[in-house]
């Protein structure tokens, strides 16, 4: 078993519990002792693929706690928000409740940030069950929706009291899901440039081996000790942004779902390694060993049609934007992440264009 901590300035703190098979022997009882209120939002397709976790939680939550949510990250907005507060409201949630969410990084999201509005913030819990919702998504206390103008635009820090992390339930993932978190796996290597860039350059295993286990503990270990530096993003957090900024002007041009969030990720690092050695003079070859990973892993390294002067301006909407411009994360070298502003919008389209286009 891994364990973590996540501390804040407001005394609160986040445990994160990383173990293969936790999820049939947890003692969710050690955050909501008997006789506590307990909601529990999930996703339908876990629930059916994961009979024993639906008995688990009802057994402890008590009988009709659960609330299924399906959700995707086209719904993953304002609408569904007002209809959980509609659930809580319905269910009369307290402030002494809590909430738990199951299911991937979209549904962790919008529960999370839906339980940091009602009654001015109610406990929960995250158990993530995608590769996307285990490596980032769920850690972090970062809670968000998305707008039309704008990815996860309106959100809130709200810690999680745990993240409870069972690497056992990815073995039920579709391929699109496993790619959907692969992004995430990408840019922690490259921005920590440790044991995780080492093991990936030796092998690139394949979606469902058993080595995800070790590499969704290395990812997951990355982001707690960045966090923990950094709560609130206002310096070195800002380095998990590393392929975010194209990647979330991608997902709002093409139309959110139409895009995984770990395939606009892949390509948004491939640009931002571009502008890295453009910029910082970045080896070309980091780059080719990236897009190597991406090939064995069969993401997508190009778009088939790209207005680049649309995708600029829906990157101008991403809540990394600044006065002063777009704030970028460039690389000068593995593991020596830097934030750069005011690239020239014209160099940015360009290596757009010459990089992500057939």
């Amino acid at each position: 078993m891994s364990t973590w901590y996540i501390e804040s300035a407001l005394a609160k703190t986040s445990r994160i519990i990383l173990q293969r098979g936790i999820l049939g022997e947890v003692g969710l009882e050690e955050w909501a002792p008997c006789g506590t209120p307990v909601v529990v939002i999930a996703d339908p397709i876990v629930l059916d693929k994961h009979p024993h976790l639906e008995t688990r939680l009802t057994q402890w939550a008590g009988p009709d706690s659960i609330y299924q949510l399906d959700i995707s990250e086209a719904t993953k907005n304002l609408t569904t928000v007002e209809k959980l507060y509609q659930e809580f409201g319905t269910r009369h949630v307290r402030r002494d409740t809590v909430v738990v969410a199951v299911g991937g990084g979209v549904l962790t999201d919008t529960v999370g940030y839906a339980a940091a509005t009602y009654l001015r913030g109610i406990k929960w819990i995250a158990i993530p069950t995608t590769l996307l919702g285990q490596v980032d998504a769920a850690i972090g206390g970062k809670v968000a929706v998305n707008v039309s103008w704008g990815k996860n635009l309106v959100g809130a820090f709200h810690l999680p009291q745990a993240v409870i992390i069972d690497p056992q339930v990815l073995h039920t993932l579709p391929m699109r899901q496993w790619r959907a978190g692969v992004g995430e796996v990408m840019k922690s290597a490259l921005i920590d440039g440790q044991w995780l860039w080492e093991q990936l350059n030796d092998s690139v295993p394949a979606f469902g081996s058993e080595e995800w286990d070790s590499l969704v503990e290395a990812t997951a270990g990355i982001k707690v000790a960045i966090v923990n530096n950094d709560l609130e993003e206002t310096a070195s957090r800002m380095y998990l942004n590393f392929g975010h900024t194209v990647a979330h002007g991608l997902e709002n041009y093409l139309g959110y779902g139409r895009i995984t969030h770990g395939e606009a990720v892949a390509l948004g690092t491939r640009v931002a390694l571009a502008l890295s050695e453009e910029v910082l003079g970045l080896d070309e070859a980091v780059r080719r060993t990236v897009e190597q990973w991406m090939i064995a892993w069969e993401l997508p390294l190009t778009l088939s049609q790209g207005d680049w002067n649309a995708v600029f301006e829906a990157m101008t909407q991403d809540k990394k934007s600044r006065a002063h411009g777009l704030q970028w994360v460039l690389l000068k070298d593995v593991g020596h992440p830097l934030i750069y502003r005011n690239l020239p919008r014209k160099q940015v389209q360009e290596t757009m264009e010459r990089i992500l286009s057939i």
